[in-house]
């Protein structure tokens, strides 16, 4: 098996990198505009194959949006393929999460979270308290600075 020397482009989305197996059992893709979001769900999705020996991903650098993702194959199938599948499996599962979600949204089937209400008056006794807990940890700091320099006044 001969390592082609070119990157190949499949869309403007993913790229297959140099150092590819020319029956594409061993590849490395380039997702542009993807991140772990992706990537993680995507390894998971390929590691679920029973014909890929290999699956792993990276982010090469955090400030550029792309992952690579290397996939190895057993009996030189190919990872081209194993890549298609799990994206489309990928899809079918997002679409399914996405329909379970609308339909328990139109059945009221959620659980509500609601914010606690603070009525005015609460909220300036909150204040209120606050300001008084804050005053009498001035009023303390100030008499431990007096005793401390009483001390030190007595030591001198």
């Amino acid at each position: 098996m001969e390592v082609d020397e070119v990157a190949l482009e499949i869309n403007d989305k993913i790229e297959i990198l140099k150092g590819f197996e020319s029956d594409l059992s061993a590849a490395t893709y380039c997702l542009h505009n993807e991140d772990h979001t992706l990537g993680n769900a995507l390894r998971y999705m390929l590691m679920k194959n029973p014909s890929v020996e290999f699956c792993g991903y990276s982010n090469p650098h955090p400030s550029e949006p792309k992952i690579h993702l290397r996939i190895q194959m057993y009996d030189q199938k190919s990872s081209l393929t194993a890549l298609r599948d799990a994206l489309d499996n990928l899809d079918q599962l997002f679409q399914t999460i996405g329909e379970e979600y609308e339909a328990d949204l139109a059945k009221d089937q959620y659980e509500r979270f609601e914010e606690p209400g603070l009525t005015e008056e609460q909220l300036r006794e909150t204040v209120r308290k606050g300001e008084e807990i804050r005053r009498q940890q001035r009023e303390e700091k100030r008499a431990e600075s007096k005793a401390k320099a009483s001390v030190a006044s007595s030591l001198r």
